[in-house]
């Protein structure tokens, strides 16, 4: 029997994101439930900001046991959009498979 590693999907990340929103904010989940969540919607539309994306951060790499860095000159910084950061969380699930 193999255990498949966890799946980087767009529903995962974002009911991630929203939790990560919810919890750290006083945004209460109507505006949450407001926003077009997809992977186009821009991070900064859903409220997102610096300390959330630590959080989200910790939570991504705890979920799919994987490390990030996420120093100055790491692409995971330039993620807009919940797309954009699905796509690079599933190059480093793919890197780590690799491994």
């Amino acid at each position: 029997m193999t255990s498949e590693a966890p799946r980087v999907t767009i529903d995962v990340l974002i009911e991630m994101l929203q939790q990560v929103i919810a919890e750290n904010a006083s945004r209460g989940r109507g505006k949450l439930a407001a926003i077009a969540w997809g992977p186009e919607t821009l991070l900064e539309d859903t409220g997102f900001n610096s300390y959330d994306f630590v959080e989200i951060i910790f939570k991504i790499e705890d979920h799919f046991n994987i490390e990030i860095d996420y120093n100055a000159n790491n692409n995971i910084n330039d993620v807009r959009t919940i797309g954009e950061l699905c796509d690079e969380v599933g190059k480093l699930l793919a890197k780590k498979q690799a491994a």
